[in-house]
């Protein structure tokens, strides 16, 4: 039973002193006749967060279910005892178990030993009314007198249910699976226990959501002091506490503790204290009388101490990543070095997964070879690797590592730039190179900072240059301007001149594109001063053409003309065609500006034909891009629709799925603006398909859900409803009870356009559950009036489902 999730009495153990016990409000001892036992400890007084796995566990639950195991998997403390206990509760209420519900305590972390299969099978007989005099001799006596009391109570029509919490390995549990199709067995487990006689469903439990981390704070204060004021007044402060116990249900639990034990502390004081990375695993590791720690450090204690050597080698290595997961490449790499490369991958993977079956990473999402750990798992993991540097080879592990990650993004800007001198093999095409920026952004942008920590200025200043290109592509400029500023210091720090103008250069052009215009035009000014007259260079010809872009962008037209004059015809001097193109693309801007359509046009074709005989894909598409909108913006958006469309089709040609979501947003806003369903429809499809290529989960479900909305509105109304339940299905994948909502309220407009209104009264009110749930209560109400429209069949379907679809999904996508 996990700490601070579920309060209990005295357990039962058959193989000690104690075989008459109290288990929370009751006295169980053998059963009486015709009493079912229900041998549960106290279950949490409220569980919060858990709708969607409390539902899932009690489908398999179910008497019609075909599975007879399920096991709860997740990190110690993240609620496993408290969520199997409720559901037994709920499951035992519905009826479904008139045998009973047993419960025993396996205890299979416990330094003090755990429970064997023997001692298991003797609590569970206990419980079944056998007296000890009655039990076999053997353990295999036993063990079949434990099935034949199963076998009986089946035939009698009186199904049980087993509940073994905290078991440490299959080998406890593997005999307690029930005979026959009657029965169920629930366990609770740190590890995911699959085992090839062992064909358990695996349940995995990961932290709560946001707003259910912080509330079940607020209720734990509650409880102690009714009058506490904090949860309604600090509420920011608890939500912050919330975010540094990374939503673990044992720090929170511990986390509440604090703040009861002083009712006088503030949360925001409380939430300074755990701000501090260096002391918040201390300061939700509280220590007992005997000095000894509780909470969290001592439930990760006992996962850690079971660990073999090299997967605990492992773990500790993985903290070596600033950033928030690895890949699987990536640690093999941290593994072992240069011999990752004959490794293969294979080997890392493997103990990857065996972390991730222990509950101290996750794979997420499955089957990306992409590994996040838990926030106070990386804590907890780094004091060990701070002990354990030099035998682990830490400072090697941190050379391999910024060597590819230095190496890689080299690789991935020169693809994208279609530089075939840089590109070096890495990657095949700019597409593959974009998916590894994007990929790998989060971590790239952790490292500069940590090069700086560990005393690599040349890497910090190389990151933070070639990461900036790719990140005001993105349109991330704050992150640009951080990372710049990082670098810049450090160019200053040891005296590269040149260096630190590239780098200002940079910061420039993110200030431009972040609209700080008069900002970026004083900074790109003195990098454009620092290359002298004689200076023919690209560097001086970038400068200036950086300086235009920040002088047309503040309105200084004439001024802009004159610097992209001065680039092109150093750029035409070196023969540097593609930047050519690129120049052009500017000068076309400004003449769009002044209104001079038609030699824009002209300028246009110019300037794309350029960037396309250089290879220049991703800029002739960023071309034809920045023209569509400009052509919106002089009032003429149906002649920006084939211009976007060919935007469209070479963004998806090279492919840069993230500017396909942004153009094909753009162009389906156009296209439905002016009636064009049929086109409207085929980019809505291509937005999809690039959600699903970057794993934007919840884009895509929107996207579906709007997908299902267009094709209901023009009566296609079963592909509608499978666009809605692939929406539904895909929503599994996310946490996220708002967008559940969102999806559940689309079916029920889909299902009350087609008449059946018993059906979408059903899907409004589950919507209003949801979005109840997620806190939003804008939607709730608007999906308890659809309900209760739907109940009253009521006619004019056709303005409330417009003003319903409005307000219930689409905007839920931001559109």
């Amino acid at each position: 039973m996990e700490s601070g999730q579920v309060e209990q009495g005295a357990r039962a153990d058959r193989g000690g002193q104690v075989n008459q016990y109290f288990v929370g409000r009751d006295y169980y001892g053998p059963e009486p006749d015709g009493v079912a036992p229900r041998a549960l400890p106290e279950g949490p007084v409220a569980l919060v967060g858990r709708t969607a796995q409390v539902e899932e566990l009690l489908g398999v639950l179910a008497p019609d279910s075909a599975r007879r195991a399920v096991v709860v998997a997740g990190l110690a403390g993240v609620g496993k005892s408290a969520l199997a206990v409720h559901v037994a509760e709920r499951a035992a209420e519905l009826g479904w178990f008139e045998g009973g519900v047993l419960f025993v305590a396996l205890r299979g972390y416990d330094p003090g030993g755990a429970v064997g299969i023997g001692q298991a099978v003797d609590t569970l007989l206990g419980e079944l009314g056998v007296r000890d005099a009655e039990l076999p001799a053997t353990a295999e006596g036993r063990l079949a007198r434990y099935r034949s009391e199963l076998a009986a109570r089946a035939e009698a029509g009186r199904r049980v249910l087993i509940v073994a919490d905290d078991a440490g390995e299959v080998g406890q549990v593997r005999d307690l699976v029930p005979p026959g199709e009657a029965h169920r067995l629930l366990v609770t487990s740190r590890d995911r226990l699959v085992a090839p006689d062992f064909g358990a469903r695996v349940l995995a439990l990961y932290g709560l959501p946001e707003r259910a981390a912080a509330e079940l704070v607020a209720d734990a204060l509650r409880r102690v002091w009714a009058d506490d004021p904090r949860p309604d007044a600090e509420a920011g402060a608890l939500a912050e506490i919330a975010g540094h116990c990374g939503r673990l249900p044992l720090a929170l639990t511990v986390a509440a503790a604090v703040l009861a034990g002083d009712p006088g502390m503030r949360c925001a004081e409380f939430a300074a204290q755990l701000a501090d990375a260096r002391t918040r695993l201390e300061a939700l590791s509280p220590k007992d009388r005997a000095g000894v720690p509780t909470g969290v450090r001592a439930a990760f204690d006992l996962s850690y101490a079971r660990l073999p050597a090299d997967q605990a080698r492992l773990l500790r290595l993985l903290t070596a990543n600033p950033g928030p997961d690895v890949a699987t490449t990536t640690a093999a790499v941290l593994r072992l070095g240069r011999d990752a490369v004959r490794d293969g991958s294979s080997s890392t993977r493997t103990l990857l997964a065996a972390l991730a079956g222990a509950g101290l990473l996750t794979e997420q999402p499955r089957g990306s070879d992409r590994w996040r750990m838990h926030d106070l798992v990386r804590l907890y993991a780094a004091g060990h690797a701070k002990r354990e540097a030099a035998a682990d080879g830490w400072n090697v592990a941190v050379d391999c590592l910024l060597s590819l990650y230095t190496g890689f993004l080299y690789g991935a800007q020169s693809a994208v730039d279609a530089d075939p001198d840089g590109q070096a093999a890495r990657f095949s095409d700019p597409g593959t190179a974009l998916r590894w920026l994007d990929t790998e952004r989060a971590n790239l942008l952790a490292v500069v900072p940590f090069c700086v920590a560990v005393g690599r200025p040349k890497e910090a200043i190389f990151l933070a240059t070639y990461l900036a290109d790719h990140l005001i592509r993105r349109g991330l400029f704050e992150d640009t301007i951080a990372i710049g500023r990082v670098a810049l210091a450090e160019a200053r720090r040891i005296g590269k001149s040149r260096t630190e103008h590239a780098v200002l250069s940079r910061i420039g052009v993110a200030l431009r594109q972040a609209s700080r215009l008069e900002e970026a035009c004083e900074l790109l000014e003195q990098v454009a001063a620092f290359y002298g007259e004689e200076d023919d260079t690209e560097n001086k010809a970038a400068a200036l053409f950086n300086l235009a872009e920040a002088r047309r962008e503040a309105g200084l037209l004439t001024e802009a003309v004159v610097a992209n004059e001065d680039a092109l015809a150093i750029y035409r001097r070196l023969g540097a065609r593609r930047h050519e193109g690129t120049v052009l693309a500017s000068l076309r801007a400004i003449l769009m500006e002044q209104g001079r359509l038609q030699e824009a046009l002209t300028m246009h074709q110019e300037s794309v034909a350029l960037l396309l005989e250089q290879g220049a894909v991703l800029e002739a598409a960023q071309a034809h891009d920045s023209l569509a909108a400009g052509v919106v913006r002089a009032g003429y958006p149906a002649e920006a629709i084939p211009v976007y469309q060919l935007a469209l089709a070479m963004y998806r040609s090279v492919p840069d799925w993230h500017r396909v979501r942004v153009v094909a947003g753009t162009l389906g806003t156009v296209l439905e603006d002016a009636g064009r369903y049929d086109e409207f429809l085929v980019v809505l499809r291509a937005a999809i398909e690039a959600h699903s290529a970057v794993g934007d989960l919840h884009s895509e479900v929107v996207s579906r859900a709007e997908l299902g909305g267009v094709l209901s509105a023009r009566g296609e109304s079963a592909a509608a409803l499978t666009e809605l339940g692939h929406a539904l299905s895909l929503c599994d994948g996310a946490d996220d009870a708002a967008l559940r909502g969102a999806v559940l309220a689309a079916l029920g407009l889909t299902v009350e356009w087609t008449g059946d209104f018993g059906a979408a009264a059903r899907h409004f009110l589950a919507a209003q559950a949801l979005f109840d749930q997620a806190g939003d209560d804008e939607r709730a109400a608007l999906a308890r009036e659809a309900y209760e429209n739907a109940q009253r069949g009521a006619a004019s379907r056709r303005r409330r489902w417009r003003r319903a679809w409005d307000w219930l999904v689409r905007r839920f996508g931001g559109r």
